[in-house]
């Protein structure tokens, strides 16, 4: 029972020193301990995960398809390959991070076509990057 309660306790203890709550804050984080040289921005973590989840659930209720399994096929090879997140020459999370972006493109060409806006829409383009 001790070492149930030590656990538990180191657990949410070390949730709160890394500040990541999810997959997602956890492989931002990792991309954000890059240099500049290895990736040129750095993102707000909490803002850019939650920005992607609502971002699918204006698009699904706008009737396009969710794009739930191509962000998480992004983000599980993310966790597979952190090591290499750093990796400029790195390409084995491309091809996933790039179906997701195909996924968002309809909405986004849709608002445009139709003069309408969304935060994560810029010229018709979806702004959500891949990591």
């Amino acid at each position: 029972m001790r070492v149930a309660v030590w656990t538990a306790s180191l657990l949410a203890v070390m949730g709160l020193i890394t500040g990541c709550s999810s997959q997602c804050e956890s492989i931002c984080a990792e991309a954000n301990t890059c240099s500049v040289a290895e990736r040129t921005t750095d993102v707000d973590c909490p803002f850019f995960c939650a920005d992607a989840e609502a971002f699918n659930k204006r698009s699904q209720a706008a009737g396009h398809e969710s794009c739930a399994s191509q962000f998480q096929a992004h983000l599980d090879c993310w966790e597979k390959n952190t090591a290499k997140i750093c990796d400029k020459e790195f390409q084995g999370c491309a091809e996933a991070g790039q179906a997701w972006v195909d996924c968002m493109q309809p909405y986004c060409a849709a608002l445009n076509a139709e003069k309408k806006t969304d935060p994560n829409c810029a010229s018709g383009r979806p702004s959500l990057v891949p990591f």
